[in-house]
């Protein structure tokens, strides 16, 4: 039906050869994308993303995705965020589950980075978010997924327990204490009189008596 439309909105043999291009690029890069995330290769993925992102008819959530991973690999997570948030907007919800995941993971991260250093309260904020993410999942997504990779399928299965763990660890963790108050300042210095060139005494002779 969308070929169908973007045919008679535009000449007909322009668009045929545009649709099938991005066709062929969407199949070769998704291709090398998973190709360089198994290699770590964020660079590349970048590459993938660009390509994926020339014209986002197909699947326009795949570019961002893409995008988003290769944000991961370079620790750069607020990117990797708003990156899987734009791939989300842009999935239908019964499709949306490896978006999900990836966020989910990703805020998960950030909160845990920032509870770190001490920021409970957005640490909180971002694991309630993630939460979110995990319950509005289609189902099977988290708990009782079929992952064929044993880790990640006990690590989606338990992403839900362990948010909600840290939500409850930050709601019973005392709280931060307050920095040491700065050091007195020094005392000012004192200024030294200033000293005055030293004068002659005069010598004492009596007076004479008058006679």
């Amino acid at each position: 039906m969308r070929r169908r439309l973007l045919i008679l909105s535009a000449p007909a043999a322009l668009v045929a050869v545009l649709l099938a291009v991005k066709l062929l690029s969407v199949v070769f890069a998704g291709n090398a994308a998973v190709r360089d995330y198994a290699d770590r290769d964020a660079d590349a993925l970048a590459t993938d993303a660009a390509v994926l992102g020339v014209v986002d008819i197909v699947e326009p959530a795949k570019a961002p995705f893409v995008a988003g991973t290769a944000a991961v690999l370079e620790r750069r997570l607020d990117d990797a965020d708003a990156l899987f948030t734009e791939a989300l907007a842009r999935t239908p919800a019964a499709e949306s589950c490896p978006v999900r995941v990836n966020l989910a993971l990703v805020r998960e991260r950030r909160g845990d980075d920032a509870a770190f250093v001490g920021r409970n309260a957005d640490a909180r904020g971002l694991y309630t978010h993630a939460l979110d993410i995990v319950a509005q999942a289609p189902a099977s997504c988290f708990a009782g997924n079929t992952d064929p990779d044993e880790q990640r399928r006990a690590v989606r299965a338990d992403t839900a327990p362990r948010l909600q763990a840290k939500i409850d660890g930050l709601r019973n963790a005392p709280p931060v204490a307050p920095p040491p108050p700065p050091p007195p300042p020094p005392p000012p210095l004192r200024r030294r009189p200033p000293v005055r060139p030293a004068t002659a005494r005069r010598r004492w002779s009596p007076t004479p008596r008058a006679n």
